[in-house]
């Protein structure tokens, strides 16, 4: 019995791990986080890596400050339908209170979806 509950225990947690990567929808390409005088601009690509189209497709960017201050916007990728394979270039503007940034935090979203699940590296 010990054995049996072992068994299925591995195989429940490989079966997860090995379907991590069917769940995310789009893959960042590339991006940067560039802070300039009054702002922080954040841009880069990505592509859809799911079976289906996205459509009305955002980036979404929040920046964290000294002192964890934020600041927040939005912006439609320049291609907002995705069909599968494809890319699409995004560009988001950020205006902030403070000098510098801590941290970038990146996202997509539809009307539809809150979040779009998306792998997203670490910005150059």
């Amino acid at each position: 019995m010990k054995r049996l509950l072992v068994f299925l225990m591995a195989l429940t947690i490989g079966s997860m791990v090995a379907g991590q990567t069917g769940v995310y929808r789009l893959r960042v390409v590339s991006w940067s986080c560039k802070a300039f005088t009054r702002g922080v601009l954040v841009q880069g690509t990505v592509r859809n890596i799911s079976p289906r189209p996205l459509q009305d497709l955002r980036a979404s960017v929040r920046v964290i400050g000294p002192g964890l201050r934020m600041a927040s916007n939005s912006a439609a990728l320049q291609d907002r339908n995705l069909m599968p394979g494809e890319a699409a270039h995004f560009e988001v503007r950020v205006r902030t209170g403070f000098d510098s940034v801590n941290r970038c935090e990146l996202w997509f979203r539809n009307p539809r979806v809150v979040q779009i699940a998306t792998l997203v590296p670490n910005p150059r």
